[in-house]
């Protein structure tokens, strides 16, 4: 149809409030990853979704950060946890502000000098947020259709042959449904300045018996992100053997290898699920921001034919920092068998809001006998630890030196832990404790605030293992976690209102 300026605006605004005023579904119980994940961590998802309105204001808690847009969703686990009784209906202005997000890209053909009033105005809905309107000049007789460029072509790679061209020529570029050969890397070492890089669909990682990483990235303001609804699969059961990065077969070792990333950079908004070892390696960065991630190794807790019992995923560390500054890791979920975040080296570094099943918890360590030993000003903040072998921990190698300096672990709730519930010990070798601590890696200016829980029988709630004289300035404060069956203990006086269970010797 043809439309005079006025008539535009009015098809843009019956547009815009059909997509504010959507046919309100009732809410249901679905079984789906969303109540997998609320199942998960149900001790802080339960009292999440006593209080939950679907209201604009309301803070979505990161591990339900990957449905923030779909509030159904939200409403449906929150239904599941509450035994069937659905949460509290939003109001309309609620469900106004929830989909206002799916707005209409309008196509709009320009007619010709003579009829430059007129305009075809063609809407489509869209999940972008914003309304775009592309004006391309045509005869008042016909619309031009707007033919890709080649270049566009070229950005936009459905085929695992086609990256590097992408990589070498574009600084937008969109990765669907690609499938990865064995032994094949996604090579973004090298990315232009300013390139964003989007994942869309399925990206699947086929088998081979090697040791090579997945995902290579490097490079200045860079954003590395993906679609709604879009999944990173490596195929981890082809290679689990309970044995991870200790023997066995030979696994590709790194999902995703952060080296070089700068500038004001970000990865954000991506879904990984079983990813053969460690994930997130983080090295020689900084400026780095990184958000909303969501990684699933939950199908790794069972055995395999392969594990002589024990769960088939091992050394599964979520996100491994080192030798990087000014970084950031907030905001996101991991499911996995080995430390939740494990910082090294490096420093300013913010580990905030982050959900932790199954792991060996929020690490400093191990330091010494690196590269690089030097762990300064990192903080640890609002997170929850569950399931897992340690909450808070700091831990440097036997006979190594290094320096680790004003590190803050505050409000972490941890529950169900296995072995120690706040950690501080220098007597690893070989990857396991000696019980002898040294005294070569210097460890000072730790504050602990307001970390709470629980452990296990077969757990301690402290444990403070420090060299002689290598430990300095530890205050630990308003600290409550109960249920270790062993014993606390603690060969270091810390300041603060800290009495480890009265166990200092």
């Amino acid at each position: 149809m043809k439309a005079n300026g006025a008539s535009a605006l009015l098809l843009f605004a019956a547009a815009g409030q059909a997509a504010v005023l959507p046919e309100r579904a009732v809410a249901t119980c679905t079984h789906d990853s969303a109540l997998e994940l609320f199942e998960l961590f149900q001790v802080v998802a339960k009292p999440f979704c006593s209080q939950y309105t679907r209201a604009p204001t309301h803070t979505v808690p990161a591990f339900a950060a990957r449905w923030s847009k779909v509030p159904g969703k939200i409403s449906s686990a929150c239904m599941c946890l509450n035994g069937g009784k659905p949460t509290a209906v939003a109001s309309s202005a609620a469900i106004a502000t929830a989909t206002s997000s799916k707005a209409v890209i309008a196509s709009v053909t320009i007619a010709s000098s003579s009829d430059a009033s007129s305009a075809i105005l063609t809407p489509t809905p869209t999940s972008s947020t914003a309304v775009v309107a592309s004006a391309t000049p045509a005869s008042s007789s016909e619309v031009v259709p707007t033919i890709p460029t080649p270049a566009a072509d070229l950005c936009y790679v459905t085929a695992y042959s086609a990256i590097a061209a992408a990589t070498a020529a574009c600084t937008a570029i969109t990765l669907d449904n690609i499938t990865v050969p064995g032994n094949s890397t996604i090579d973004m070492s090298k990315l232009k300045t300013g390139t964003k890089v989007t994942f869309k669909g399925t990206t699947f990682w086929e088998y081979f018996d090697a040791n090579y990483p997945f995902i290579k990235v490097g490079g200045t303001d860079l954003e590395i992100t993906a679609a709604e609804g879009a999944i990173l699969d490596g195929n981890g059961q082809s290679w689990w053997d309970g044995l991870g990065s200790n023997g066995g077969m030979k696994k590709p070792n790194h999902f995703i290898e952060l080296t070089k990333v700068l500038g004001s950079s970000s990865v954000h908004d991506i879904y990984i699920q079983n990813y053969p070892v460690h994930c997130f390696t983080i090295t020689n960065s900084a400026g780095l921001d990184v958000h909303h991630i969501t990684l699933n190794n939950s199908a790794g807790y069972a055995p395999n034919e392969r594990s002589n019992g024990l769960a088939a995923s091992h050394n599964s560390d979520g996100f491994d920092l080192a030798s990087s500054n000014d970084t950031t890791v907030r905001d996101s979920v991991v499911i996995n068998q080995d430390d939740c975040v494990a910082v090294t080296s490096g420093n300013n570094i913010i580990v905030n809001n982050m959900y932790c099943n199954g792991s060996h918890g929020l690490s400093i360590g191990s330091v010494g006998g690196k590269s690089n030993n030097n762990v300064t000003n990192i903080s640890f903040t609002n997170s929850v630890v569950l399931n897992a072998e340690n909450g808070a921990r700091i831990k440097s190698n036997s006979n190594t030196t290094g320096f680790i300096s004003n590190i803050l672990f505050e409000n972490i709730r941890v529950e169900n832990i296995s072995i120690y519930g706040i950690d501080i010990q220098q007597d690893y070798l070989n990857g396991g404790p000696t019980g002898s601590p040294t005294n070569g890696v210097i460890i000072r200016d730790i504050k602990i605030r307001n970390v709470t829980g629980t452990v296990t029988e077969e757990g301690r709630n402290y444990y403070i293992l420090c060299g002689a004289g290598s430990c300095k300035n530890i205050t630990i404060n308003d600290v409550d976690i109960s249920g270790g069956g062993k014993p606390s203990a603690c060969n270091f006086q810390t300041n603060g209102n800290f009495d480890c269970d009265g166990k200092f010797y």
